[in-house]
Formats: structure tokens, C-alpha cells, sequence
């Protein structure tokens, strides 16, 4: 749009009006203003450590953020509920060269890998953005929030006349051991972030946009779960390829209009994600790569993929790529028993660590199942996800719109 750089254009910076510390921060958008413009950016998203470290690697400094809500009053336009699984996905869903020279400095994460030119292995050679223990030296995150809430890619502004109360909620994971950052035993607290605001000062201006915003539609991300059971014999030698089917039915997406679904599967105890209390490779935030997997969904009654579902690491892969596009993925990322150490700079510890299940529904959804299958095997080690219990996340965009009447009132409904 030609008024982003023009005179009618300000920015305005925004401290949180409620922010407690390590726990939540609220953002209150000035009714003074005529109307906000959708790129919205939150700045400074971050912490101060009791010591040097490191984000996690999959989600960086992002990973801070549990829940992130755009509201009017008490009136949600559009929020994403445990962002962190799904934000990892978001962020190895770009090119390698992609995260290798943006989205690693943006978000202060570890993705984003080259070849050793000594060791020929594939590593992340670029230095890592971390915590520090000084809010003048620490590192911080950029997040646009478009990318998080994509209300905000739908509507070309946010007229004050219509949404009188706007303001931004977020809850903070701080919690010490949740791997927030990659060594558990470090203390932080987090910064207060800043709300950069790009607004209309023209009054006229904003209302020949007023003019045209009578409608809007877009793909909200939901979230669901369900959990996959620990094996029987907990790894004990009857488990040997033993076939653990789970089969479950979700309601979350019931009568809705589903699009695109990605699942990430966490292990149940984050515990086994780490080696005297620092993460080992991504951490919980990571997808789980189990033994032998089929998946198949079952739409309102008829399977969805034909014979057995999706079978096989490659399948898995070719469908999310083919879903959400182009995954900066290493070799290992979603196998299960190779050991890539020869290849990859710790390529155990990032072993089997982005196994996502991805599809395209596009089906108003009545009945929703999903038919997991994994095959157990005996298995002595602390971590052993083909019989451990995993959570999994399902994400799924099902499509919202808003309808705005000629006096400034609205309504939101699921298509």
C-alpha cells in the first residue's frame, strides 16, 4: 500500500500498560490513533541470565511465549494457544539459507547449517545468539506477528472506530526447566518487551479505508491433543516389534472448515531430552521420530489417504513439504536408529528431532480421527520414543471471518 511510506504514516513504540515479569504483559492500543496498520512487531523478546547460554535451539527466543492473543475488549480477534510446538515447526518450515542468514538472527535461534570445511560435516557454523546477563548486552528477539496471528494479513488496517478496545495479551514460559533455555540449571528473567505500531494520522485516509473494509477472511490456527501411550513392556524385550497402534478421535475442529494440519509429537518427559540438565539438540520442543509410523485420517468416515496412510520417513516428509512447502531439514532429522555422527556436527542429539506429520484436509469437519501406529523395540536407553509416551499437537487453520456493518459493529464466525 503507497501510504506506508508517505506522511500520513507514523510509528509508534508501545510499553506493555500490565507486564509482570516472567508471567504475562498486556499491550493496550491508544484509541487516540484513527487506526493501526497490521504489521504489528514485538521487540525486545528476550531474557537476562544468571549466565551466558542459549535459547533453545528450535524456537530461540520465541520460545518464551506461550499464549498470544489480539483482542478487542474481551472480544478475541485471533490468538494462537501453545505457540511454542508450533512455532518450531514455523521456523525450520523456511529454506536453510533462509534461517541460516535471517530467521536465526530474527528469532535467536540455532537453525540454519553449512559444511565444515575441515570436517566436511554439515554444522551450524554461524555464533549463536544467546542470553547474557545484562539487559544492555543480552540478545533479544524480532517476531512480526503476522506470522503468528494472520488475522493481521487479512484486514489492510485496524480502524480505532471499530475495534475500540485493541489490545495485545501474551503469556511467558519462564518457567526454569522448561528448556527455555538450553541449560536448565541457568535462572532469567524476562525483559519487558515493546509494541512497534506503524499508524494512520489521516483522518481522511481512514476513512475511504473504512469505506472498503466490510469483510475479511482468513486460516486461524487451533490446537488440539492427544497423547500416545507408553509401550506395554516400557521397552522390555516383548516389545520388539510389536505393533502399538493408537486411535483416537479429536472434537476440537468439529464443524469447522479444516485446511492445512501439522502434529508435532512430544515426549512426555522432558527430562529425557536432557544430559546433566543441558538440552540435547532441540529439546521438548522437538517432533519425535518413532520406528515404522503409519498415520492415517479418517474424514468424517472415509479415510483420507489411500491403502495404509502415510508410510515411511520419506512419505512423512514429502507430505509436509508438499502441504507447507520447503523445510530446512538435515540428514537424521526424521529417521529413527541411524546414526548421522559421521555427517552431522552431534548428530545424535539431533537425531529424529523434526519428524512432523503434515496434510491437507479441506473438508468441513463432523468426525476427525487419527490412526497412529508405531512398532516397539526392546530398547534399554533413558530415551526411547517408539515406546516412550509422546503428546502430541495437532495444529489445524480452520477458516474465520469478520463481517463489519456500515455503523462500526462486527461479528466473527468459523466459516
Amino acid at each position: 500500500m503507497t501510504f506506508y511510506s508517505d506522511s500520513n504514516v507514523s510509528t509508534k513504540y508501545l510499553d506493555p500498560t500490565i507486564y509482570t515479569e516472567n508471567a504475562r504483559c498486556t499491550f493496550q492500543l491508544d484509541q487516540s490513533e484513527s487506526a493501526y496498520l497490521p504489521n504489528l512487531r514485538l521487540l525486545f523478546l528476550g531474557a537476562v541470565s544468571s549466565a551466558p547460554g542459549e535459547y533453545n535451539g528450535l524456537v530461540g527466543a520465541l520460545s518464551l511465549i506461550r499464549n498470544i492473543s489480539l483482542l478487542d475488549g474481551k472480544t478475541v480477534l485471533c490468538s494462537l494457544n501453545e505457540s511454542q510446538f508450533y512455532q518450531g515447526f514455523v521456523n525450520q518450515n523456511k529454506t536453510n539459507e533462509r534461517n541460516q542468514s535471517v530467521g536465526s538472527f530474527q528469532d535467536c535461534s540455532k537453525l540454519g547449517h553449512t559444511v565444515n570445511g575441515v570436517s566436511n560435516a554439515i554444522q551450524r557454523m554461524a555464533r549463536n545468539l544467546g542470553p547474557d546477563t545484562a539487559t544492555n548486552t543480552t540478545n533479544s528477539a524480532t517476531l512480526d506477528l503476522r506470522h503468528i496471528l494472520p488475522m493481521l494479513n487479512s484486514v489492510s488496517h485496524l480502524p480505532t472506530a471499530v475495534f475500540e478496545n485493541l489490545n495485545l495479551q501474551i503469556e511467558f514460559d519462564a518457567t526454569q526447566g522448561n528448556q527455555v533455555l538450553s541449560d536448565t540449571a541457568t535462572t532469567f528473567n524476562t525483559l519487558r518487551p515493546v509494541l512497534a505500531c506503524d499508524v494512520i494520522d489521516n483522518p481522511v485516509v481512514v476513512d475511504k479505508l473504512n469505506a472498503q473494509l466490510t469483510s475479511a477472511s482468513w486460516l486461524e490456527v487451533e490446537h488440539d491433543f492427544f497423547v500416545i501411550p507408553q509401550s506395554v513392556n516400557n521397552g522390555g524385550v516383548n516389545d520388539q516389534l510389536l505393533l502399538q497402534p493408537t486411535n483416537v478421535q479429536l472434537n476440537g475442529f468439529n464443524n469447522k472448515y479444516l485446511e492445512r494440519l501439522v502434529m508435532v509429537k512430544e515426549i512426555a518427559n522432558p527430562a529425557l531430552e536432557l544430559a546433566g540438565g543441558v538440552t540435547q539438540g532441540f529439546g521438548k520442543f522437538s517432533s519425535q521420530c518413532c520406528f515404522r509410523q503409519k498415520v492415517q485420517l479418517r474424514v468424517n468416515g472415509s479415510n483420507l489417504f489411500p491403502r495404509n496412510g502415510i508410510v515411511g520417513n520419506n512419505e512423512r516428509l514429502a507430505h509436509v513439504v508438499d502441504t507447507f512447502g520447503d523445510c530446512a531439514n538435515y540428514i537424521g532429522s526424521n529417521q529413527y536408529g541411524t546414526d548421522p555422527a559421521t555427517v552431522l556436527f552431534n548428530g545424535r542429539q539431533f537425531l529424529g528431532q523434526l519428524d512432523y506429520i503434515g496434510a491437507y484436509v479441506g473438508q468441513q469437519i463432523s468426525n476427525l480421527q487419527i490412526n497412529y501406529e508405531r512398532t516397539g523395540l526392546q530398547d534399554a536407553t533413558a530415551k526411547r520414543p517408539t515406546t516412550d509416551s509422546l503428546n502430541v499437537h495437532v495444529y489445524g487453520e480452520v477458516r474465520k471471518a469478520i463481517k463489519i456493518g456500515p455503523q462500526g459493529q462486527y461479528r466473527i464466525t468459523y466459516l
